[in-house]
């Protein structure tokens, strides 16, 4: 069965459970392995009661892991019930999702003081069993520098009162995003506009040189006149008549004639 399932068969149980009944469902399945949201579970009417009841502990116990760390365990631990070794592990899983949720590189220093482990083996072992092969946390280990390597992790519950600013937030980003979207579309339409001009004025150029090319077909001669037209009414050489009248006068033999 998957976290989710897991989840959901709680959550059917809380429903109907009430006082001790329910204070014992808390503690079992915050010792659940694979389960590390709760929200759902403090949502549920039943367990809202049992912030005023006898049973209140649980209800302390249940935020503890749905927003606490290591160190909020130790600084209340009097007045919430005792841990068994599965929950302790639990909590130091989620306080290292807590950390990666803020740092991409963790000294090994931090992580043993949030954690309170007595040595590196001790960290390394809770790294790579505990967080990485469950899938809450991915990352590497730098050995050398003594530092975590965050890739990614995953989300823990959010306490009521960090719901506004993040709803801010997540208000402001989409305001930018719907500003770049009407940027964007005001720049499409003028590429539109400047794409239908460009093509009128191509098709305009192509119809005048369509319309050049046609007269020029139909009246090659700038000055009006066919080529034919040319060539019957401007002779190229002399004319017959001035051929005629140079045989006349005497030009048109070898050498001039002697007058007697």
């Amino acid at each position: 069965m998957d976290s989710g399932s897991k989840l959901e068969e709680y959550l059917l149980l809380a429903k109907g459970a009430r006082g001790l009944a329910l204070a014992d469902l808390i503690q079992k399945v915050t010792a659940e392995p694979g389960i590390f949201t709760f929200g759902e579970l403090l949502d549920v009417p039943s367990v809202k009661e049992l912030e005023n009841a006898e049973a209140s502990k649980a209800h302390q116990l249940l935020q503890l892991f749905a927003y606490g760390t290591w160190s909020d365990y130790k600084g209340n631990a009097s007045s919430l019930p005792a841990l068994n070794d599965q929950q302790l592990l639990k909590l130091r899983q989620l306080t290292v999702v807590s950390i990666a949720e803020n740092k991409k590189s963790i000294a090994y220093g931090e992580l043993l003081q949030q954690l309170e482990l007595g040595n590196i083996r001790e960290l390394e072992d809770l790294l790579i069993t505990d967080c990485f092969h469950s899938g809450i946390v991915k990352g590497k280990l730098d050995q050398r520098a003594q530092r975590l390597q965050i890739h990614e992790s995953i989300a823990r519950d959010v306490r009521p009162e960090q719901l506004q600013p993040i709803l801010d937030a997540v208000a402001t980003w989409m305001g930018t995003c719907n500003e770049m979207a009407e940027a964007l579309e005001e720049r499409m339409r003028w590429m539109v506009g400047a794409t239908e001009a460009a093509d009128n004025a191509k098709a305009a150029a192509d119809a005048r040189i369509e319309a050049a090319k046609t007269a020029a077909k139909s009246d090659p001669d700038p000055r009006g006149g066919s080529q034919e037209g040319m060539l019957l009414d401007e002779p190229v050489g002399p004319s017959m008549d001035h051929t005629m009248e140079e045989d006349r006068i005497g030009f048109g033999s070898g050498r001039p004639k002697r007058r007697r």
